[in-house]
């Protein structure tokens, strides 16, 4: 299993609500939405505004498979102001209890 980390910063904490759904409004968040995806988390710094995008994908070629396409939505949901930084990694290991969608 692969991930992509996309971590969006510079939007003020005043617009994190507004940041957060237009992310929500255009990223898959639903299984099945893009082939090789096996789930995203959406994670949130309330004081900074800072929002970070972690993409699970099921190897690595799906995830390379996908990165046109991911470049072309972090163009779309990029406010202005906010700057953008993308790593990838390998995942190690992945322990979660099934608690559904959150949020």
């Amino acid at each position: 299993m692969h991930a992509r980390m996309t971590r969006y910063e510079g939007g003020g904490p005043d617009e994190i609500e507004a940041n957060l759904q237009a992310k929500k409004g255009v990223l898959p968040t639903e299984f099945g939405q893009t082939e090789g995806m096996k789930g995203a988390f959406f994670l949130v710094d309330r004081q900074s505004g800072k929002v970070v995008v972690i993409s699970l994908w099921q190897d690595e070629e799906a995830l390379l498979a996908s990165e046109n396409w991911a470049r072309r939505v972090r163009e779309k949901v990029t406010r202005p102001g906010e700057t953008v930084a993308v790593e990838r990694y390998e995942v190690a290991l992945l322990s979660v209890e099934q608690a559904g969608e959150v949020g």
